[in-house]
Parts: structure tokens; sequence; C-alpha cells
């Protein structure tokens, strides 16, 4: 019975309620919490004003697509750089950083767009900004939570963060799509920048936490020097390694199934156009949103690389599943449950990285996190797009088997069966 998963201790739902909602208690967690939720709004707003100004401007798909790249490239390549300064400067200060040059490029922006003499170039470089804005600000948020709030409040923290996450994703678009139908996108873009400038003060409200001595020990060497460190402290440590692994063939794989894949399905197979395929989406959202809030309520399982194990194999058997089934509605109960666990594995994974990593290490640990979740998402578009376009069943059957072979081949390590 040694490599049977433990199963975590039975908690009554008063508790498990309490347990969830106690990090909110906390005025620094509340701040960061605010402070987050606002730059998830901000951000979608920004997203769909974008993608309608493009099309105003120009009426062009391509010229759409090249925005978002615009955005993309440097959010890939800078976050292992954002990473880095967040540990070399603190987290607070990185955040402060990279929301105070949001609000500097947005707020021109919209004028510009208000007043009618806004010119492609600048959509670009705002884009680009954007992308800069997040490879800073993401490995920072991620990597400050440890150090506001107690060690055993991380799953219930990150619960809650990735809850507000899920609700944000489908709010903040929606809102948006109001406010650019009633006042204009140059409006939307101001609400952008509101959301930033509101949050600024938040952030620094909290604690100056002072840098971990790694971190001042290693600050007078190059950024170069310091990403490279961090490549090396992850890769060093079998654990982190491995599910950086997984979480780079998991998550390449669901991308390409989940955004290629399932506009396919909806389109094609399911016959279920627009409507159908926004189901199919808030089917995994609502799982996800669903496991992350179960996650922050239930102690994590102590044999952690057991839970990981069996989530992806769930995961890549329901993406198998959906490219087999003949209709809309087993697809979205199959797509619930992969959501479901998908939510959990997130929230738990995401709180044993930020207890396995030192201190001095978070930022750049946490940039290598998002690395191999989306810095792959162009590759995994292209390789989609042209499986789906031979046959959308064996796209999911690809991306399922992926994610299974990544599972199987992680059960047989016995350094990740005993995490």
């Amino acid at each position: 019975m040694e490599n049977v998963p433990a199963i975590a201790p039975e908690v009554s739902p008063r508790r498990a309620r309490g347990r969830l909602l106690k990090p909110l208690r906390s005025a620094q967690f509340r701040k960061l919490w605010i402070a987050n939720n606002l730059s998830l709004i901000g951000d979608f707003f920004s997203y769909v004003a974008l993608a309608w100004l493009v099309l105003q401007l120009t009426g062009s798909s391509l010229a759409l697509g090249g925005v978002l790249v615009a955005q993309a490239v440097p959010r890939s390549v800078l976050m292992a750089v954002g990473g880095a300064f967040s540990d070399r400067l603190s987290a607070r200060v990185t955040m402060l950083g990279s929301m105070g040059l949001r609000v500097a490029v947005v707020g021109p922006l919209a004028i510009l767009v208000l007043s009618g003499r806004v010119q492609m170039w600048e959509v670009y470089t705002a884009s680009a900004v954007f992308g800069v804005v997040d490879a800073f600000f993401i490995p920072a948020r991620s990597s400050i939570l440890p150090r506001l709030v107690a060690d055993r409040e991380l799953e219930p923290a990150n619960a809650v963060l990735n809850v507000s996450s899920q609700i944000s994703l489908i709010v903040g678009p929606a809102l948006a799509g109001v406010v650019i139908a009633s006042f204009g996108t140059g409006w939307a873009f101001a609400t952008d920048a509101a959301c930033f400038a509101v949050g600024l003060p938040l952030v620094f409200w909290l604690p100056a936490v002072s840098r971990a001595a790694g971190a001042a020990a290693g600050a007078g060497g190059s950024i170069g020097h310091e990403i490279v460190a961090g490549f090396r402290y992850a890769w060093s440590d079998v654990g982190i390694r491995a599910l950086l692994l997984i979480i780079a063939a998991v998550d390449f794989a669901a991308n390409g199934a989940v955004g290629v894949g399932l506009p396919t399905l909806a389109h094609g197979r399911f016959g279920a156009g627009a409507v159908g395929l926004g189901v199919l989406f808030a089917a995994w959202g609502l799982g996800a949103t669903a496991g992350a809030a179960a996650a922050g309520m239930v102690p994590a399982p102590r044999r952690f690389g057991w839970m990981v194990v069996l989530g992806c194999g769930w995961i890549g058997l329901a993406v198998l599943g959906t490219g087999l089934v003949p209709s809309l509605v087993p697809a979205v109960v199959i797509l619930g449950a992969a959501g479901l666990v998908s939510g959990a594995v997130n929230t738990y994974g995401i709180s044993w990285l930020q207890r396995r990593t030192e201190p001095s290490m978070q930022g750049r640990v946490m940039s290598l996190v998002m690395l191999a979740s989306i810095g792959l998402v162009p590759i995994a578009y292209a390789a989609a797009g042209a499986l789906a376009q031979a046959s959308p069943t064996l796209l999911f059957v690809i991306a399922g088997g992926l994610m299974v072979i990544a599972a199987s081949s992680a059960a047989f390590s016995r350094t990740v069966r005993a995490l």
C-alpha cells in the first residue's frame, strides 16, 4: 500500500468554508486580492477594446493577429527577466513599476482613441507594452503571496485568487462589451487605466518585505547571471524540474485542443454555433472555479506527486473523450469534470511550488512556471490548426494521448511518486 495516494482528512462544510475565506481576514491579502482583481478586469477591458479598435481601424483579421503577437512575444521573452527583477528588487517594487507603466501608456492611448487621432503604430506599441507589463507583473504577483499569508494558508489564498480569476474571465469581457457598445472603445481603455491606477496604492501599501539573503547576495551580478541561476536552481531540484516538464506537456496539449479544437467541434460536428462554443468554454471554466474553491477548503493530499499523476491522467482522458463524443451535452459534462480536476491541481500545485522554492528564487521559479504554461502557445495553436484541418478527432486523440503519456511517465518516476 506504499504507493497508494493518501486521502485528505474529512472536513466539515462549515470548517471548509472558513478555511477558504480565512485569507480574506488579512488586510494585507485583501489589498493584493483587490489589486489583482482590478488588474484582471483592466486586462480584459483592454483585450476586448484592442480587438474592436483594430477591426474598426483596419477591418483586417491579419492586423488583429499582428497586434496580439506584438503582445505575446515580449510577454514570453521577458517573463524570465520579470522573475529575476522580482527577486532582485522585491515583488512589491516590480508590481508597482509594471502597473505604473501600464497607466502611463494606456491613459494616453485612451485620450488618442477618444479624440479620434489614434494610429495603428500607436496600437502596436501599446500592445507590446502590455506584454512587457504582464512579463513583470505575473511572476511578481505569484512570488509575493508566501510573504503575505501563513504557510498553512497558501492553498486557500491561491484558491481565492484562482476563483477570482475565473470570475473575472466571465465578468470582464462582458462588462467591456457593454462599455464599448454604450460609450466606445476609448472609454474601455480609460477604464483599464483607472483599474490599474486604483490598484497602485493598494500594492504600495503592502508591507515592504526585505529581500531574502540569497537575493541580496546575488544582487551584484547581472540580470542575465541571475536568470541563469534561476534556471539552474529549478533544474537541479528534481521535483520542480519534473513539475515544470509536466506543466509544459499538459498545457501545450490543452491549449491547442481547447483553443483550436473546441471551436472546430462546436462549428462542425456539434453544429452548436457560437452559443454552443460559449457553453463548452463555460463548462471548463465553471469546473475550474469549483475545483479551485474545493482545493481551498480541503487540505492537500499528503502524496502530492500521485495527485499530479492522477489529475493529469484524468484531464488527458477527458480531452481524448471530448474528441470522440458525437454531441454537445456529453462534451459539456466531460469538460466540466476536466475543469474541476484542473482547478484543484493548479491550486495545490502552485502552493506546493511556493513552499518548495527558496524565498530568494520565488520570482524566477514563478516565471518559469508561466513560461512552461504559455511559452509554447503559438506553436500549440499552429500544430493544432494543422491537425484540426485534417481531423478534429485526431487533434483531441493526440492532445489527450500526450497528457496521458506525461502522466504515465511521471508515475514511473520514484522521485515524482515520493513528492
